[in-house]
Order: C-alpha cells, then structure tokens, then sequence
C-alpha cells in the first residue's frame, strides 16, 4: 500500500504546485490515501514566522480545495491536514484544528524559554535539545497529534551525536509509546542532501530499544515529482533495513 501523510503546496509559501496536482502525482502512482498538511497558519504569532506557511485568511480556503478534491477524485482517500508547532500559549487554537482535521502533524520546529523562541535549524548547544524533547513530550501529551515529523531535525547544525542526542532520542521514543504518537522518517532530509536526517544513529536506536514503536514514511513533498522520487524509495529502504516497525496507514 502506497500512502503519504506529509504533502505540502504553493500556499506555503516554499512548496510548487496546485493541491490537485500532487493528487494527480499520487494517483498516478497508484496510491492509495493523500494527506495534504502544509504548514498551519497563525493569526498573531511572529516569533514562528509568516513567511514559511499561508496566509491565516487563506485557511477557509485550503480547506475548502482540499474537500472538492475529496469529490472528485474518488479512486484516491484524500486527507485534510495541517503541520502543526505546539506551545501552551496557542492550545485552544491547535485543539479547533484537531476538530477541522483528519489529522494533525506535530512538527518542533521552535523552542521557547522565557518567552525567547529558537529556531531548531540552529541548536547547537545541549540544552537546547533537551528543551526540545521536554517540549514535544508536552505536545505529545495532549493528544491532539497523529505523528511527529522529522523527530530527528535536532541534528541540522548541531555539531556531533553525543549522549545528550542519545538521551534526547531515549526522551522523544518514550513519550512517542506512552502518548501513541508516531514518529516520522523524513525522505525530504535525504533530498536536500545537506540535512542530517533521517540519522542513523536516531534510528538506530529507535530500532533496537523501541522495537514497537510506531514509524510513519513520509515524502515531505514540496514539488509533486518528489512524492515518490528516489529519496522517498530510499526512505523506505532504509526503514525496512533497519527493521522499524513501519505503517502504511494512519
């Protein structure tokens, strides 16, 4: 069974194409579910950027392109769903997407400490990764979201796998089980070449120690032809490798 959870388009402002032409790439491929999850919008939050995620009045109309899809393309399930950042501050809003939703993404792109967000393309001390387990644990904890996307992008600059990675990786699978949250092997990292995920050492440890943890393979497609391109393939490859316990299926 072909699927995939993590499809973004134009909206989002770092994405090509049309809703509807990733749907006719999946089509074409013979998959069998679609989930569209650009990235959510917000009304009044700076400290996460504007510029990486549609417009907030553009949201009725996401939703609206993605349920005429659903109509006319009967022969494929099409999702709707959004990838989500999670702080307290922005619960009540998260949870309204919860119910507008097939699904939500939960993704870490951001930590916070004493109202100071960083960027998680830039940690690279350890306690800025112990935040960010602390904190996905938190979102875990609500219940709100399906998968965690690219639970391994703690590694973009940080300098080297270390016991704190190691930790934080023991951290993000236990509370992945407790909350029943999957985690995501991200094929986008092996395209752009220059980001460290999927790691192999995040993996690994996921393989050996939490055997039962669930594993979703995504494309994180940001052009159509990446829906099923050779990094996806590699993606799947890898995980069957390493024996990870993969779904097809949310």
């Amino acid at each position: 069974m072909l699927t995939n959870y993590h499809t973004h388009h134009y909206r989002c402002g770092h994405a090509d194409g049309e809703i509807e032409d990733y749907v006719i790439e999946a089509i074409k491929h013979g998959y069998t579910e679609l989930g569209i999850s650009c990235h959510v919008p917000y009304e009044d939050f700076p400290e996460v950027g504007t510029s990486q995620r549609m417009n907030f009045e553009d949201l009725p109309i996401y939703f609206k392109e993605i349920e005429i899809l659903q109509k006319k393309y009967p022969e494929i399930k099409i999702l709707k769903s959004l990838e989500c950042e999670y702080f307290p501050r922005i619960h009540q809003y998260v949870e309204e997407l919860a119910a507008q939703t097939d699904y939500l993404i939960l993704a870490g792109h951001f930590i916070e400490n004493d109202g100071v967000y960083k960027d998680a393309f830039s940690f690279t001390k350890p306690e800025q990764l112990e935040r960010y387990a602390e904190q996905l644990e938190e979102a875990m904890k609500t219940g709100l979201f399906k998968f965690l996307a690219h639970p391994d992008l703690f590694m973009i600059l940080y300098p080297q796998w270390d016991a704190t990675c190691e930790a934080v990786t023991h951290k993000i699978a236990q509370a992945a089980n407790k909350y029943d949250v999957l985690l995501e092997v991200n094929a986008n990292g092996l395209r752009r070449k220059r980001q460290p995920y999927p790691s192999q050492d995040f993996w690994s440890i996921i393989a050996r120690d939490y055997p039962q943890t669930k594993v979703v393979v995504n494309a994180d497609c940001h052009e159509p032809g990446f829906l099923n391109d050779a990094y996806m393939e590699e993606a799947r490859q890898m995980a069957m490798e390493l024996g990870l316990n993969v779904v097809t299926q949310l």
